[in-house]
């Protein structure tokens, strides 16, 4: 049984959800979260010792509220009666995995053919995937995503790559097709994006834990990518 949600996926549960979810496990279903559906499962405590995804908009304010569950990058995760995805194409590949380790062998394989879906990706594969093959460019945007708050300095950044930074700018270039500083803003701002969509972080507080030190310059940057200022952002 899949539960599929949006925005705010807890203001309008339907009448008797609770019971039917009750019901539907103690007849031994399997219970599914797409997308945003998982919160509803965390509300409901069906996700506790579980290890969950949702789409990564959501994440931020997920581990805020349920910091006891697992919360991983995949892009669907099954296991136990549990079976999370972040939507997408991805609701395809965790549907699959479920018929193959439920089903008759050889009928996920032709269920994907029949609906033109491709292979199956392994639950392993990450909802944000790298935007370049470059392993040395995967470590790069690593090193950014856990310095976000007080971002490194380019040298910083070069020197355990292993490289020079007119080779690490060369490298970003040819890789990203941007620059360096440019990656390394479009991740912060990425990440502002998700904590003002998902939490109740003040923007204040959202532009110091990106490492603007400047509200006016976070707020001119980040409508700059978006086309809407953070505060009209929340408001939408």
């Amino acid at each position: 049984m899949q539960l599929c949600a949006g925005y705010d996926p807890l203001r309008h549960l339907p009448q008797g959800l609770r019971a039917y979810l009750a019901r539907a496990v103690r007849a031994g279903a399997t219970l599914g979260g797409i997308d945003t559906g998982t919160v509803v499962l965390a509300q409901f405590g069906y996700l506790d010792g579980h290890e969950a995804v949702l789409h990564h908009e959501a994440e931020a304010g997920f581990r805020e509220r349920w910091p006891g569950i697992a919360v991983s990058d995949r892009i669907y995760c099954f296991g136990r009666r549990r079976l999370t995805a972040v939507g997408g194409t991805a609701t395809g590949d965790a549907m699959l995995a479920w018929v193959s380790a439920t089903g008759p062998d050889g009928l996920a394989a032709a269920t994907s053919k029949d609906m033109a879906h491709g292979s199956i990706r392994p639950p392993e594969a990450r909802q944000r995937l790298q935007p370049s093959a470059d392993p040395v460019l995967g470590q790069m945007q690593q090193m950014m995503l856990d310095n976000l708050q007080d971002p490194l300095a380019l040298p910083d950044i070069a020197k355990p790559l292993g490289l020079s930074l007119k080779a690490l700018r060369l490298r970003c270039k040819r890789g990203l097709g941007m620059t360096p500083q440019e990656a390394y803003l479009q991740i912060r701002l990425q990440r502002a994006r998700e904590l003002i969509m998902s939490t109740a972080m003040p923007v204040t507080e959202v532009a110091l834990a990106t490492g603007f030190g400047s509200l006016p310059g976070f707020s001119r940057l980040f409508k700059a990518r978006y086309q809407r200022s953070p505060r009209d952002l929340r408001r939408r």
